[in-house]
């Protein structure tokens, strides 16, 4: 028997890992550079230069560059910069995992350490936790009708489902000029460079995605003027733009991951040749998950008066939307610097998430974690005109998801929409900051589908022993539909008899059944 079926998609995830790995080092400090009197400021990225993907684990491999701004020691160069790498080589072992999977990895630098051994040497450690994803995709053929037959009745119902549309990774390039104010001195060489986001957003739009942002940048130099030797630059440079991606309509839903994989800052002369002008660069990496609500129809079950059918089923899994929001949390802190400094002047700052956790509760997904805020200064001190703290911030935000369950499949963003810092009576610091969090939750269904449908005869023999007339009282969770097909009638046929003006029949309610018999179909 011929049936109309059509195809459904749904991801799931098929494995994932996790695990914490400490990369560092002892470093000298080179030949040419002054030795350390303190450490200022500090920095770290993970590189990932190969991933493989074997039967049973992940391969990574890359390098672990940590940047950091020093106080120097009796030296004309106040301040300086070292740049390091570390090189790693770790497995995250997953049992299904194969060659050729869709794998997503990230990483989290929970902790950076970098402590004074003596002038010439520092110790670096940092705490990196890797997590490994890997998503996999399955297809169903759902049947949606059957071809039309005298004497054959089908039973249809309606299902909602997000239908994966687009899986894909790109990358967005921001590059600005930024010309020093009239006040400041020309550029002589870059001590230390920052560029971090802030704000992004992104939109879908008809075949492309809308972007806009934020990109905080903070430099220290040195100056080609003697009597003003160390200068600094912040400045908000904001963005927009698009990324044209086909196939894409504003009805469809999207849930993005980003991550910048690349930022610098460069001098580069203004029209008159002058060392003035700072060349900003950042690459945002955007890992896109979008899909489209469908309303679709299935096959839920059928009969024959004439003929019995047998059929054969099968489950079908798919997702459903089931919230995918964006919400805010905003904390504030007050850090008492000590009474033997005096702070003149915030230059700049560096922050970042660590130890971020998300946990299912009954209500919605509970995410914690820390900012941590290092903020560099200047200080009314001759012996040290620098200085810096580091600033820890907890977080806690619910994300309430109605009907949320342990199986469902979630996933949460977490960003810096931005941070203020200001100066009080006292030397105390005020940082406030605000911070978001975007979840996609899926909820995960199942569907009885009639994959295929075989007919046989009736035993007449057996139905003509039946009475021709007969009384039957509903049970509790029977239905009309239930009722017309066990005895080869229609709900048509029984309303019409019992004079029914309901949908459904209520347990208890006693109905008049005929039997009938019809001629038996043919194909």
């Amino acid at each position: 028997m011929e049936l109309k079926q059509y195809p459904i998609h749904r991801k799931y995830k098929k494995c994932e890992a996790k695990n914490q790995i400490t990369l560092g080092d002892d470093y000298s400090v080179p030949d040419g550079k002054p030795d350390i009197a303190s450490v200022l400021q500090k920095k770290a990225e993970l590189q990932v230069d190969e991933v493989r993907t074997e039967k049973g684990k992940i391969k990574l491999r890359g390098n672990l560059k940590v940047y950091v701004l020093y106080l120097a020691q009796r030296s004309l160069e106040v301040l300086n910069c070292l740049e390091m790498e570390f090189p790693f080589d770790e497995v995250l072992y997953m049992e299904e995992a194969a060659s050729g999977d869709n794998l997503k990895i990230d990483w989290n630098i929970e902790d950076l350490r970098v402590t004074i051994v003596h002038p010439g040497k520092i110790s670096v450690r940092a705490v990196v936790t890797l997590f490994g994803e890997i998503m996999a995709a399955e297809s169903y053929l759902t049947t949606e009708a059957m071809e039309d037959s005298e004497n054959i009745y089908t039973k249809t119902g309606g299902f909602t489902m997000a239908e994966p549309i687009i899986e894909r990774r790109d990358s967005y390039r921001i590059r600005d000029e930024i010309s020093l104010p009239v006040n400041k001195p020309n550029i002589q060489k870059i001590l230390w460079k920052d560029l971090q986001l802030r704000g992004l957003e992104l939109q879908i739009q008809e075949g492309r995605i809308g972007i806009k942002g934020e990109v905080l940048m903070f430099a220290v130099y040195q100056s080609e003027d003697e009597q003003a030797m160390v200068q600094w630059m912040e400045q908000i440079v904001p963005f927009q733009g698009t990324l044209d991606v086909t196939g894409l309509t504003p009805e469809m839903i999207g849930f993005f991951e980003t991550e910048v994989s690349h930022q610098d800052i460069e001098v580069k002369p203004d029209y008159d040749g002058e060392m003035r002008m700072f060349q900003i660069e950042m690459v945002v990496e955007i890992h896109m998950h979008v899909f489209e609500e469908k309303t679709c129809s299935c096959l839920m079950d059928a009969y024959s008066t004439s003929e019995k059918l047998n059929l054969q089923s099968e489950t079908l899994r798919y997702e459903k939307l089931r919230m995918c929001n964006r919400t805010k949390c905003r904390i504030s802190e007050k850090e008492k610097v000590s009474e033997e400094v005096k702070i003149l002047q915030i230059l700049g700052h560096h922050a970042k998430l660590v130890n971020k956790r998300c946990r299912l509760t009954e209500t919605g997904i509970l995410c914690e974690g820390n900012l941590e805020v290092q903020i560099l200064y200047v200080t009314a001190s001759d012996a040290k005109p620098f200085g810096n703290t580091a600033v820890f911030m907890s977080y806690s935000q619910l994300i309430e998801v109605p009907e949320i369950n342990k199986e469902d499949r979630w996933n949460v963003t977490e960003k810096i929409e931005q941070i203020y810092i200001g100066m009080q009576d006292g030397g105390q610091m005020e940082i406030r900051a605000g911070i978001s969090f975007e979840a996609c939750v899926m909820e995960q269904c199942t569907l009885n589908n009639i994959k295929e449908i075989t007919m046989e005869n009736y035993d007449m023999e057996d139905y003509k022993k039946r009475p021709s007339m007969r009384i039957h009282f509903v049970q509790t969770g029977e239905t009309l539909w239930e009722i017309a097909k066990e005895n080869r009638s229609t709900m048509e046929e029984i309303r019409k008899m019992n004079e029914l003006t309901a949908e459904e029949v209520d347990p208890g309610q006693r109905l008049l059944l005929l039997k009938k018999i019809s001629a038996p179909v043919t194909f």
